[in-house]
């Protein structure tokens, strides 16, 4: 059913349902194989696409689809209900090119990452060999849904969706939805009290939480007694068939060597990706080879970003690291951005082919960090070292995304994408910080002296100073943030310089240094591994 990454036309409809394609045309018929799907603009020059589903984003004029042909499109995707659906239906035809339509209410992004989703679940077996192809789970799920009278789900112990069905008039909710779209569950703090219980039962149970969505009959899919992932079922409107726990256990059974042989092809095929990836970023290897095999010429210009959660200012966990990978991946590929993208020692990371500062590059990794935050919770940051004038340089661009990242995960954070080039500041405090970490400079003087006297006056002498030279020495500006008289402030500053110099320019210096690295060592950033 596939073959080199790509799956036929009829596993495609089959699988994606009719809520998301249908088909205008098929001039070679079902078995026609389709691969990656790119989205096009009317803007656009059409290229090379070898056996691509190519998602037209405007209303197409009828010429298109034989260009598409003639550039080896397999298939072009229109939004349904055009005005000239019938000539652009006799033009595929003409053309030879299949014709399908995406539902009105499916964007184009979320249309491109269930193709994405579905390629990579269906590739990966394929390159094992043997019968048990991902495009069966979506068959088995259809099969299951349709016996009991619910929508039916399959997933990995990672909680990623692998296949779900699409038997038209079976209601789902939006937990159902965005795990469909987003490849993965979505984070709930109920999660993992709910799948616990199901991997721990050899029957299929109820799963009421989270309340706010329909109820779930579930069940674990095991091979020799080890857990490989679940299958959930949705009671909507009316209640399941009196035998759903049965058929699912009978599912579970079918469903398993199925999950075992994806579940070590996808393994296999990450691990290599992954470490090929971390050659990469260190320059061992044969780094032609190894960028030829991510789609990236050796000697372009590529720029490292790398991505992380705030909170914990360190490596994170393998499974949070891989699937901010796979959204992130997604989300550049959509946008025809070439990147090597994968999950090195805990943390993720993207060579792309772009200029560091394209906003572009900065626009698209923002959203996708949103994207990470939802799934996974937490604050997820991007750091993204300087472009460098070939893949053999890429190294030194990852040590920079990785020093731009500890800044976005520290005090001086602005926004979520943060460049290398426009930190240099903040990166010569925090390790200014680091250096001195033991040291009694930065509680010493002339800081101290102010900071005595506030103790032993009640005053607030250290914030005025703060705010002083946050201003930049005005009083006018300082006063009005510190909702003071500007003669009330000029009174302390008087009272503040009797205690140290503060017309002396180097004690300036040192009193912003303290006060700025003071807040480094309160906030507990260190180095960010």
């Amino acid at each position: 059913m596939s073959a080199q990454g790509r799956v036929t036309l009829g596993v495609l409809l089959d699988s994606l349902g009719p809520e998301a394609v249908t088909a205008l045309c098929l001039p070679s018929g079902r078995q026609a194989m389709v691969g990656a799907p790119v989205i096009y603009g009317s803007d656009e020059p059409l290229t090379a696409f070898d056996g691509a589903l190519l998602l037209v984003t405007v209303n197409p004029e009828p010429s298109l689809l034989e260009r598409a042909a003639e550039a080896g499109a397999t298939a072009v995707v229109v939004r349904a209900g055009l005005g000239n659906a019938v000539a652009l239906t006799e033009a595929a035809e003409g053309a030879g090119v299949a014709l399908l339509a995406a539902a009105p209410g499916l964007s184009w992004g979320q249309l491109y990452a269930l193709v994405d989703a579905l390629l990579a679940l269906v590739a990966p077996a394929a390159d094992l060999g043997g019968g048990a192809q991902a495009g069966d789970l979506f068959a088995l799920a259809n099969q299951v849904a349709a016996r009991i009278g619910g929508a039916v789900a399959i997933e990995d112990l990672a909680m990623r969706v692998l296949a779900y069905s699409t038997i038209g008039g079976q209601r789902i909710d939006e937990l159902r939805r965005e795990g469909i779209l987003g490849r993965r569950v979505p984070e709930h703090p109920t999660n993992t009290e709910e799948y616990a219980a199901v991997l721990r039962s050899d029957q299929a149970v109820w799963s009421f939480e989270p309340r706010e969505y329909l109820p779930r009959l579930a069940i674990a899919v095991r091979a020799r007694g080890e857990a490989l992932g679940t299958i959930w079922a949705i009671q909507a409107d009316e209640p399941l068939t009196p035998d759903a726990a049965t058929v699912l256990a009978e599912a579970a059974g079918t469903a398993a060597p199925h999950l075992a042989r994806i579940s070590l092809a996808a393994d296999k095929a990450r691990r290599s990706r992954d470490e090929w990836l971390g050659w990469l970023l260190r320059g061992v290897g044969p780094v032609g080879e190894l960028a030829a095999s991510f789609g990236l010429h050796p000697e372009e210009p590529v720029t490292v970003v790398a991505v992380g959660a705030w909170e914990v200012r360190r490596r994170t966990d393998v499974f949070a690291a891989t699937h901010a990978g796979d959204l992130l991946r997604t989300a550049y590929n959509a946008y025809r951005i070439r990147a090597a993208v994968g999950a090195v020692d805990g943390r993720t990371y993207a060579v792309v082919a772009v200029e560091a500062g394209t906003p572009l590059l900065r626009r698209i990794t923002a959203d996708t960090l949103g994207q990470i935050n939802g799934r996974l919770g937490g604050r997820w940051r991007a750091g993204v070292g300087r472009t460098v004038a070939s893949v053999t340089q890429a190294p030194a661009s990852a040590r920079q995304a990785d020093e731009a990242l500890r800044v976005m995960c520290g005090p001086f954070a602005g926004g979520e994408v943060g460049l290398h080039e426009e930190l240099a500041a903040a990166l010569f405090l925090l390790d200014a910080a680091a250096s001195m970490r033991t040291s009694p400079v930065l509680l010493g003087e002339p800081l101290s002296l102010v900071a005595e006297h506030d103790a032993r006056h009640g005053t607030d002498y250290v914030h005025s100073l703060r705010v002083w030279l946050a201003a930049h020495y005005d009083v006018p500006r300082a006063a009005e943030t510190l909702s003071l008289h500007p003669n009330t402030l000029r009174y302390r500053l008087r009272r503040i310089g009797e205690l140290i110099s503060l017309d002396d320019p180097d004690v300036r210096i040192v009193l912003g240094l303290q006060l700025r690295l003071g807040e480094i060592r309160a906030s507990g950033t260190n180095s960010g591994e």
